[in-house]
């Protein structure tokens, strides 16, 4: 994707959701509209949601282990996490991340992220059934288009993410759409940018609220039903000094099909095809933006 033609344009208010019971939905009669086009919206932090061991992890996972009350937050730089496919990567942007699956969040994280991440996870599942249902896709393909997300048996991983000011490195996160169906972010400071026609447009995220993401894998499936998602392109620019309020933090919960499947589209005439090995289009989208794909894949 290519926007150096992009210029910047004023602050967005990205549509507001709310979380009921088992779904998520707008109080605005166009809500859903807005959140498709844009391919993102905003979703408040339930009030019984803490989220600050996920804040503790984002701020410790990449230092050395000192003895200290943080010490089950270090030291994953060095882990390995052998049992994981992602891991802890040094990216080539101004951030470095630590991404693990949820099959292995027991195994990594503390009990008070680990529960943390289990209620975003249910969060994210519920964002996501509603928006597979806003986009006309019928409930009877949800397990088959996203490969069984609410028996657990599709792709659920977070992304914690560390972000280093005053680096010589271009953005904090170069400007991409995520592959998968949906993310679920939380983050401790501003800084999240969308492309929205050819404006780059800052969002003020209001505190204890999530940004939701559409991806390609939902842009693919929906692109010729008659309320077709978005996917999103979005970046985090670079910080080229530290702030007083320390480095940005954040973490998310990204939902997608996993990679031995294949990706959906519905037809023009409504019927639900094959589209690509999910695998085959996440190499080649790698390479269009200059990352190796993960070698444990």
């Amino acid at each position: 994707m290519t926007t150096t033609t992009a210029v910047q344009g004023p602050p967005l208010n990205l549509p507001l959701a709310q979380l009921t019971v088992d779904a998520v939905d707008f109080t605005a009669p166009d809500g859903w509209e807005q959140a498709l086009r844009l391919g993102a919206f905003l979703l408040p932090v339930p009030d019984d949601l803490d989220a600050e061991p996920g804040l503790r992890l984002c701020r410790n996972f990449y230092l050395d282990p000192d003895g200290g009350p943080d010490d089950r937050y270090r030291g994953h730089r060095t882990l390995g996490h052998a049992a994981s496919k992602l891991g802890y990567e040094d990216r080539p942007d101004q951030v470095e991340q630590l991404q693990i699956e949820s099959t292995h969040w027991d195994k990594y994280f503390p009990q008070d992220v680990v529960g943390l991440l289990r209620r975003m996870r249910e969060l994210t599942l519920s964002a996501l059934n509603s928006c597979l249902a806003a986009s006309g896709v019928p409930e009877r393909d949800w397990d088959t288009v996203t490969g069984g997300a609410s028996q657990e048996t599709g792709w659920c991983y977070t992304t914690v993410n560390h972000y280093r000011a005053g680096l010589s490195r271009d953005h904090g996160i170069v400007e991409h759409t995520d592959s998968g169906f949906i993310t679920v972010i939380y983050a401790d400071q501003q800084g999240y940018e969308i492309l929205d026609g050819d404006r780059w447009r800052p969002v003020d995220v209001p505190p204890r609220h999530f940004v939701v993401n559409l991806g390609d894998a939902a842009e693919i499936l929906t692109a010729h039903l008659p309320r077709p998602a978005g996917a999103v392109i979005h970046r985090v620019p670079p910080r080229p000094a530290p702030t007083a309020g320390g480095d940005r933090s954040s973490f998310t919960v990204y939902m997608g099909p996993r990679m031995d499947m294949m990706l959906y589209q519905y037809g023009t005439n409504g019927v639900l095809g094959e589209y690509q090995g999910f695998r085959d289009y996440s190499v080649e989208k790698s390479k269009k933006l200059g990352y190796e794909f993960h070698s444990r894949i």
